[in-house]
């Protein structure tokens, strides 16, 4: 029945709680809407190496900015070690980071399946090295194809990232008559 994980925002004080923080997986979370509020000053997630959701249905955001009623806007939330994202069936998720961009220039790979709603990708701003190998993307061409950019001098597009691999498990539509008769 929880609607978040952690719904205080993560001030000066209590930002030792959350500066250890390396893995966040959430599994079967029916009624979480999101998972943390971030900090109103500079939010900044320093250790965080793994964001593994599976199943939580009505999770729209994984970080939300400030405290759970108030609004606050950010430019960028930036996690400079994050090098893994699994996303599995959260079909309302639209973006991790509400109203800001999220900069992960460690990023090596993404997989997302079920996630119908998602509109973004982070952003790999920071990532200063050339012959660095391109996080390598698995997901669903529909969402893949749906998804927006901000371009190459933002550091968000499509080519900034391995061709997508799309899901093994991905349906082509079929007819919904038979052919046979």
């Amino acid at each position: 029945m929880a609607r978040c994980v952690w719904s205080k925002d993560v001030t000066y004080y209590s930002l030792g709680h959350f500066s250890s923080l390396r893995h966040l997986h959430l599994r079967c979370c029916p009624s979480l809407q999101f998972g943390l509020a971030m900090a109103k000053y500079t939010p900044f997630f320093p250790s965080l190496e793994t964001l593994h959701i599976v199943h939580c249905g009505e999770l729209r955001h994984v970080f939300l900015p400030g405290d759970a009623d108030e609004k606050y806007q950010y430019t960028s939330v930036m996690f400079p070690k994050l090098t893994t994202i699994h996303l599995h069936d959260l079909p309302a998720l639209q973006q991790i980071c509400e109203a800001a961009e999220m900069l992960a220039p460690a990023l090596e790979t993404i997989r997302i399946r079920g996630c119908w709603s998602l509109r973004r990708l982070p952003a790999l701003k920071g990532r200063n090295e050339p012959g660095k190998r391109r996080p390598t993307v698995e997901i669903e061409k529909d969402v893949w194809d749906a998804l927006e950019w901000d371009g190459v001098d933002a550091r968000h597009h499509p080519s900034l990232y391995e061709a997508p691999v799309h899901s093994r498990y991905y349906k082509r539509r079929v007819l919904r008559s038979t052919v046979l008769r």
